[in-house]
């Protein structure tokens, strides 16, 4: 059977390989695992996004668990992934299940699964439902009639992070854009009461999220900085598809990328609530996490990429932040989980208690940690062809591309060429679609995009004019 786990969960194309019958296949090997391990605690929370037929792939989930005995707990409609999380450890359950194939386009669904802890599944979980895939007939149950809210579970979990009094008595104006995913109105009526106005875009939900891909990234955010421009607010936010992701831009509608998102909120943390621990990023993130690392004394760690590795690292360590190069995010006294709509509300709390003008904070991040650019090329080819590719390039690296010398090579995920304090280039195929991502930061745009041109020449594929994923940008990101 081909049902892999990627990066985080498994994706497919709805009608083409993630059908009911493969879906009725993964929850046989998940309710396999857990009677493996003597099931009898908390129901398995089953959740799923605004994606067509989500709710009836989630249904068909239970069902299946249900016939094997495992009970399961349904959402009263479409929730985010960190919700499913929240569920999780609320319950007591021995893992969760989220129909959503994140970011991704419509014509895709996803299969996620959350470990008892409330965070991805580590590799470990995900490769004995692999290994138990096809090995017996789905039981046939039937899911549960009762339906749940999920917001009891996830409210406090936020809370226990953020101030929202104080958040409720700042007069911020801000602008949500949900992109008709599951985060729907939920950061907007979680602030309800206060001076802070909260407009949300396209919080409807949409099985076509409008025709675009529900990924908080600039060419898809226009609605988003024309409105914060309009209302003369002071932030914009954006989330994914499940809403565990974060789209940021300023008050002037300028879009911030997630390397100075994180800068913004990890020194949020750690000047203004006084909060200490590591900071730990993924291969793909920014240089900047190790210099703010350096500065406070904190430990620092450097992960394969998926959140899942920062997961286990939460669990494992006191860790104050850690995050990812697509804007996953997340922060200690939460769960070992990253969350858009936290990750907003951080921002927010921040505003409230210091300086109201993003760009000025920001300015402040670049003058004392460095002014970097960064961009990201999504190359659309096979599997086979990404993996070819970054092996070649790993078994003869260049000594220099466009005109910078390699100080060094690092491999713990596809090939890192690092030029020092100059910057760095990744080559790495997608763990969840088939795609070849080049990721690069460096001191200017001009030098991204040189050193992009050059790294995609050198992989031999296509040329380097940007995927519809990721644009040119017109200032750094």
């Amino acid at each position: 059977m081909a049902i892999r786990f990627g990066t985080d969960g498994w994706r497919g194309i709805i009608a083409d390989d993630f059908t009911f019958d493969n879906v009725r296949a993964v929850a046989q090997a998940v309710a396999g695992v857990i009677l493996e391990d003597g099931g009898g605690r908390g129901p398995v929370p089953i959740g799923y996004d605004v994606r067509f037929l989500g709710r009836r792939f989630a249904e068909a989930a239970a069902s299946v668990l249900e016939g094997n005995g495992v009970p399961t707990l349904l959402p009263d409609g479409p929730v985010t992934t960190p919700m499913v999380s929240c569920q999780v450890a609320a319950s007591g359950a021995p893992l969760g299940v989220c129909i959503t194939a994140s970011h991704n386009a419509a014509e895709y669904n996803g299969f996620k699964i959350k470990a008892a802890f409330g965070g991805s599944a580590p590799p470990e979980l995900t490769d004995r439902v692999e290994n138990l895939l096809g090995r017996g007939a789905p039981r046939a149950g039937r899911p549960p009639e009762s339906r749940h809210s999920f917001l009891p579970a996830y409210h406090p979990r936020l809370q226990g992070v953020v101030d929202r009094a104080a958040i409720r008595r700042a007069p911020l104006r801000v602008v949500v854009d949900s992109m008709h995913g599951s985060g729907g109105l939920i950061l907007e009526n979680f602030l309800q009461g206060g001076r802070a106005r909260i407009t949300t875009l396209r919080a409807g939900p949409d099985p076509t999220f409008g025709g675009t891909p529900p990924e908080p990234r600039p060419e898809n955010l226009a609605s988003l900085r024309e409105a914060v421009v309009r209302q003369r607010a002071h932030i914009g936010i954006a989330t994914d598809g499940d809403a565990d992701r974060i789209g940021v831009c300023d008050e002037a509608g300028r879009l911030l990328s997630p390397f100075q998102v994180f800068a913004l909120v990890a020194l949020h943390l750690i000047e203004n609530r006084k909060w200490t621990g590591g900071i730990a990023r993924t291969f793909a993130n920014t240089l900047v996490a190790e210099r703010i690392a350096r500065r406070f004394g904190l430990p620092f760690y450097d992960l394969p990429v998926g959140f899942k590795h920062i997961a286990r690292l939460m669990l494992e360590k006191d860790i104050l932040i850690g995050g990812e190069e697509s804007g996953g995010i997340g922060v200690k006294n939460f769960l070992p989980e990253r969350d858009g709509i936290l990750i907003g509300l951080v921002l927010l709390e921040r505003l409230a208690v210091s300086d109201r003008r993003l760009s000025r904070a920001l300015a402040r991040v670049e003058e004392e940690y460095g002014r970097y650019a960064y961009r990201r090329v999504d190359l659309p080819v096979s599997i086979e062809r990404a993996r070819d590719a970054v092996r070649r390039i790993r078994e003869a690296p260049p000594a220099r591309l466009a005109g910078l010398p390699i100080e060094r090579v690092d491999t713990l995920d596809g090939v890192k060429l690092l030029f020092g304090d100059a910057g760095w280039i990744l080559f790495r195929g997608s763990g969840t679609e088939p795609v070849l991502r080049v990721y690069c930061e460096a001191s200017s745009r001009a030098a991204v995009d040189r050193l992009i041109d050059a790294g995609v020449e050198r992989l031999g594929l296509a040329p380097a004019a940007p995927s519809a994923g990721a644009p040119r940008r017109r200032r750094p990101h």
